[in-house]
Formats: structure tokens, sequence, C-alpha cells
């Protein structure tokens, strides 16, 4: 199980989807499978480009998606030449780039001297990154959000032709401090299998896996 589902708050839960692409035959599939052998049943593409993993959470039938594998702890900090690197658009090899950074930052007095660039960023940094960047964009719960809020697909109930109901797609973004974990939430017998047949419906070249 994740280890952020405890930390996330819920501002705006809210089915992702519309109609869905399920057909009865897959539908009849996914339904004798889980009768038979109480696991889910996901029809992947053959060559996924990428995947989206389901790790399930507490209650039945619900999971947390992460594009990527999931984060089960948090990221280290860097070194100063990799967060240069990494999030300033700043080559470490470059002195004048390197000089110019650090005038805009310290006061001389106050520069960094010494092998600092091979020394872990502050923690008050990283910490700021964790819960802002990290929490927000860069984590692979907050890529799955964003890549299934960029597909714009309808709000609205999860069901298939028929009107059946297969299960909701919730978002969730964080509103206090410390809170800011943006990620998406499935929930329902049918939700994988359901989201698996759409997203091949949209082209998207996506596999679904259940995380171990």
């Amino acid at each position: 199980m994740s280890t952020l589902s405890r930390r996330h708050f819920l501002i705006s839960g809210g089915a992702l989807l519309g109609a869905c692409f399920l057909p009865a035959s897959l539908f009849r599939r996914a339904n004798d499978h889980l009768l038979a052998t109480n696991k889910v049943l996901i029809e992947p593409p053959e060559r996924a480009r990428r995947t989206l993993y389901a790790t399930a959470q507490d209650g039945a039938n619900v999971w947390q998606l992460a594009l990527g594998r999931p984060t089960t702890e948090l990221p280290s900090a860097p070194t100063w030449r990799k967060w240069l690197s990494d999030h300033e658009d700043v080559d470490p090899a470059d002195p004048g780039a390197l000089a110019k950074w650090v005038g805009e930052r310290w006061e001389e007095e106050d520069a960094p001297s010494g092998n600092w660039l091979d020394s872990e960023v502050s923690d008050g940094l990283w910490d700021n990154y964790l819960e802002g960047g990290f929490a927000i964009s860069n984590s692979s719960e907050a890529r799955a959000l964003h890549y299934l809020l960029g597909l714009k697909l309808d709000n609205g109930p999860l069901t298939d032709g028929s009107g059946r109901d297969l299960g909701t797609v919730d978002f969730y973004r964080g509103t206090m401090p410390g809170a800011d974990w943006h990620f998406v939430n499935v929930e329902g017998e049918m939700i994988l299998p359901a989201l698996q047949g759409s997203l091949l419906e949209l082209g998207e070249n996506t596999g679904i896996e259940i995380a171990s």
C-alpha cells in the first residue's frame, strides 16, 4: 500500500468518466474471472508505452493510481550539483552560470564555499520541494492525475453504454500546508477493466497493472 494514502486531503471528488467503453463480452469475462478467482481481470495492450499502477487502498475495491512505480518512500535529498541540473536549469560545470545563480540568491559573505556542490541541499529547500513540486507534479501519483486530466474525459458517473454503474474516479488535491499531495483514486469491482477499456478506446497505449 502506498505510504501516501493517509496524508491526502480531498477537495474535489467526483466521477472522471462519463460513458465508458466496456463491451458486454469483456464485462462477462471480468465478472466471471472475479467470481472464480477473486481477482481483477485487466487486458492491457501487448506493448504498452506507459503503465498505470494500481495500489490497493483501505476499503474494498479502492485503488490509487501511479504513472510509473508507486511512491513507497519519499526520495532522499540530492546534492547541490544534481539540484542545479535537475531543478534550476543551471549547468554546475559552467562557472559563469554558477556564479550568476549564487549571486542572485546569497549575499557575498553568505555564499557557499569549498566543495559545496557535492553536499546535500538544505533540509528546508528539500522539504519545500517534497511538499510542493514533488507532491503536486512530479510524484508518480501526481503524474497519474495530470495524465488522466489531460485526456479531457467527460465528467459524470462511470457507466457503460447500457447505463450500468462501473465505479468512480476521484481527483484529490491538497489545500493545507503539508497536505498538498495530488493523486487519483478509483473505486469499484469493474473500475480497472473499465478504465483500461476506456484508455484503449481513446487510443492510449497505456496498460493498467496491479502493483505488488
